[in-house]
């Protein structure tokens, strides 16, 4: 039966009508896909280059820590090499007070001895003599 104004459809004509809304549809729900995957790769992309910026931010803190410590350790080698002149010169020091104190052991140490002996003979023989003069006095 064939009813006015409208075609008759055969089972080419069904096919090619399923295989276009199918095809239709396909187009549609790639486009979504697509879409959604560009959004994905988009967040991907900008997640990416924040990452990126924080690692050049890390180097960049960590090259100004390296100067930093390569400036620590410069000063610790300054005050290394100080403390090794200084230790330098307190040997070379040493050494002229081992000179020092052999010649006070040796020379000034018993002339002091003498001095402090003569002065003890000097202070007894004061006292003996004022303890005479103090004694005739109480005499008379």
């Amino acid at each position: 039966m064939v009813v006015p104004g409208r075609l008759p459809l055969d089972a080419q004509a069904v096919l090619f009508i399923a295989l276009a809304v199918a095809a239709v549809v396909l187009v549609l729900v790639l486009s979504v896909a697509i879409l959604s995957i560009r959004k994905n790769v988009d967040r991907i992309t900008q997640r990416l280059d924040e990452s990126l910026r924080q690692i050049e931010m890390t180097a960049e803190d960590i090259r100004k820590t390296t100067a930093a410590v390569r400036e620590i350790l410069s000063d610790v080698e300054r005050g290394v090499s100080n403390v090794t002149h200084f230790t330098e010169g307190v040997r070379a020091l040493r050494g002229t007070v081992d000179v020092a104190t052999k010649v006070f052991d040796h020379a000034v140490s018993p002339a002091l001895v003498n001095v402090a002996s003569v002065l003890v003979g000097f202070k007894a023989a004061t006292s003996h003599i004022l303890e005479r003069f103090v004694r005739k006095e109480e005499k008379k």
